[in-house]
């Protein structure tokens, strides 16, 4: 491929990426938000880090996206071996399994967009908009 195609590609990429995430993040804030509550309310144990964030940050759509973040953090990043344990202990606790079916509404989406967010940054660096 030449360098033309390649600066095309990395262009619609760009304009792409952007504006999938923007209808995801949008998403997951309102329709994929219920399933956001239903894992929080499993895991939030009172006292800890989860039930703290949901009373900080509350119901507007920043709290809405830092209670998100949160709730994946927790998902995923208590599977790391060393010091998952210690995340999940300070995060929440999962007395009862969540069934897949729920971890997957919030570990897909998100994963998902930091993928997008991923190619318009790195789209965006091929092309030069960070000179």
């Amino acid at each position: 491929m030449s360098n033309e195609k390649l600066t095309l590609l990395a262009e619609i990429t760009i304009v792409a990426s952007l504006g999938a995430g923007i209808v995801l993040l949008l998403l997951m804030v309102t329709l994929f938000f219920r399933k956001t509550v239903e894992v929080e309310r499993r895991i939030a144990t009172p006292g800890k880090q989860l039930d703290e964030i949901r009373s900080v940050w509350g119901n507007g759509p920043i709290g809405r996206w830092m209670r998100v973040m949160h709730v994946y953090a927790f998902v995923v990043f208590r599977h790391i071996p060393r010091i998952g344990p210690r995340i999940e202990s300070r995060m929440g606790d999962e007395n009862e399994p969540l069934p897949l079916s729920l971890k997957l509404w919030i570990v897909v989406p998100f994963t998902v967009y930091a993928v997008l967010m991923f190619l318009f940054f790195f789209s965006g660096w091929y092309i030069g908009a960070f000179d």
